[in-house]
Parts: C-alpha cells; sequence; structure tokens
C-alpha cells in the first residue's frame, strides 16, 4: 500500500464536543461512530484514516473538546471497564483517569494520548460511587486501591497541523 494521501479534512470538534463540518454540525450517528472508529494520532496531530481498497488518506481535524466519550462504566468483581463510543473498552489499567480543572472526569488512552475521552453522564453516574471526596480533592476507591484522581493540566486541544492552518 502506497504512502497516505494527508490533508486538512476541514473537521473540528469544537469545545462542545460537536463534530463540525464547514461550520455544519455533524449529527449522522453511523458517520460520527466510523469517525471516531478511525482516529488516530502521529506527531503531527489527531486524523481520521479513510481506507479505500489500495487507497489510504488520512484527514486532520482540529480538536477543542473531547472527540470520544466513555459511555457505559461496568464494575464486576472489584474490576472496571470503561466502554467508550469509539467501540473500545479499556479495564482500569489501561486508562489513566484524572480531573480537569472544572471537575470533569476525563481518561486517556494507553496508545493514543492525544485523544482524550470525557465521561458522559451516565458514566459519570456508574463511575461516582468509585469516587470519594475529602476535603478539596477526589479519591479512586475501587477495592484495595485508593488513590487521588491528578488534575489535568495538560492542553486537552489538538490544533491542525501546522502544515494545513
Amino acid at each position: 500500500m502506497s504512502d497516505p494521501r494527508k490533508f486538512d479534512s476541514e473537521i473540528a470538534v469544537d469545545a462542545h464536543d460537536r463534530w463540525i463540518f464547514r461550520e455544519t454540525e455533524i449529527t449522522q450517528e453511523d458517520i460520527l461512530k466510523y469517525f471516531r472508529a478511525n482516529l488516530h494520532q502521529n506527531e503531527k496531530g489527531v486524523y481520521i484514516e479513510n481506507v479505500f481498497g489500495e487507497l489510504k488518506e488520512n484527514g486532520y481535524l482540529a480538536i477543542h473538546g473531547f472527540p470520544c466519550h466513555i459511555t457505559k462504566v461496568i464494575s464486576e468483581d472489584s474490576k472496571l471497564q470503561f466502554h467508550a463510543d469509539d467501540g473500545k473498552v479499556f479495564s482500569f489499567s489501561e486508562i489513566e483517569i484524572y480531573q480537569t480543572p472544572n471537575g470533569s472526569i476525563i481518561g486517556v488512552g494507553p496508545l493514543q494520548d492525544k485523544i482524550k475521552y470525557r465521561f458522559n453522564w451516565n458514566a459519570a453516574t456508574d463511575f461516582a460511587e468509585f469516587i470519594v471526596e475529602e476535603e478539596s480533592k477526589s479519591f479512586l476507591k475501587i477495592g484495595d486501591i485508593y488513590m487521588e484522581i491528578p488534575l489535568y493540566s495538560e492542553r486537552t486541544e489538538v490544533p491542525l497541523p501546522a502544515d494545513y492552518t
């Protein structure tokens, strides 16, 4: 297979997690599911990978919010699974959990740290039983594990690569 064609997809994920193409929100769930499932990253940024037979293309996008979400948290035998809307399932040991300065809980996957996951309302509700608030700090209590949820102080935004701005 030849090197992928690389370009600005003209898609952005806004601060409210909406996927926008040329100022129009993308609302078709099957398209959003495809985009989320095919998100990748490299040193330049985040892109949607499309493969058509022998042709591969990488459409870069700008991320101002969170392109993917944890939608369900399942607890079984003191073990947690985090289900995401990109089709991935993470165990507790495979995802890093953080709290943002505004109090949101987010997850950062093991291999693609530029693609961050915000917990949706249902997942946050499921996960709340494992969160303990003490003074101004939040802690996770899962079985024998008791640890502070670190504050995520890095940028969550991923700009469009300089090649395409």
